[in-house]
């Protein structure tokens, strides 16, 4: 955590004319699929062990206004785990798995900061927004003790005014971490950890004063 704020305080003295941007708030709601984390290697069928969809609830911070802004994110969910790929029976069609999900399971808490850039401005006003972020993510569970990755993630957001101060924002991310939040000694047995990526999705709404 103390070197993403050491990175965010760097970002902030080398951005031009930072000084004379604005600062804005948000809070945001979203939920998130992952790919990787877990693979079985002695199966012929892709049988995977992954958290599963989490709806997460953050705060959005940024510094900028129109063009560069830096832009910072807290989140909090409790993602399932799910068993999936295993087929349903020993027929040859593969049409069909076995997709198992215990709720709730773990707690992810994610940090991210980085930068967001103007694509497009669309006819009627809402704009499309670039971002790039390294990303840091806390993950627990009542069984085995916290894991801490870090990792990247980009994506594209759409902002639409509401009003003088008050701006809707959606958003469409990719996430990659090199490490998987499952450490080998929790997992079934035959499976192996593997790098994680994500795909999330969040609206929000945003405060710039």
């Amino acid at each position: 955590m103390s070197r993403m704020a050491v990175w965010l305080g760097f970002c902030c003295l080398a951005l031009p004319g930072s000084s004379a941007g604005q600062l804005s708030v948000g809070l945001s709601v979203g939920t998130a699929s992952f790919s990787g984390a877990a693979r079985d290697g002695g199966t012929s069928e892709e049988v995977r062990f992954l958290p599963y969809r989490p709806t997460s609830f953050g705060v959005l911070v940024a510094w900028g206004r129109e063009g560069l802004r830096l832009e910072g994110s807290a989140r909090y969910g409790e993602p399932g785990l799910a068993l999936s790929g295993a087929p349903l029976t020993n027929a040859e069609t593969r049409s069909g798995g076995l997709l198992i999900v215990s709720e709730n399971a773990l707690r992810l808490a994610s940090f991210a900061g980085g930068a967001s850039w103007p694509v497009l401005r669309l006819r009627g006003g809402p704009v499309i927004r670039g971002g790039a972020a390294l990303v840091l993510e806390r993950w627990a569970s009542p069984d085995s003790p916290g894991r801490t990755l870090a990792g990247v993630q980009g994506g594209l957001a759409m902002e639409v005014a509401l009003s003088g101060t008050l701006v809707a924002r959606a958003d469409a991310e990719l996430g990659f971490t090199p490490a998987s939040p499952f450490r080998a000694g929790d997992l079934p047995e035959g499976f192996t950890p593997r790098s994680t990526w994500r795909r999330s999705l969040a609206v929000a709404l945003v405060w710039w004063p």
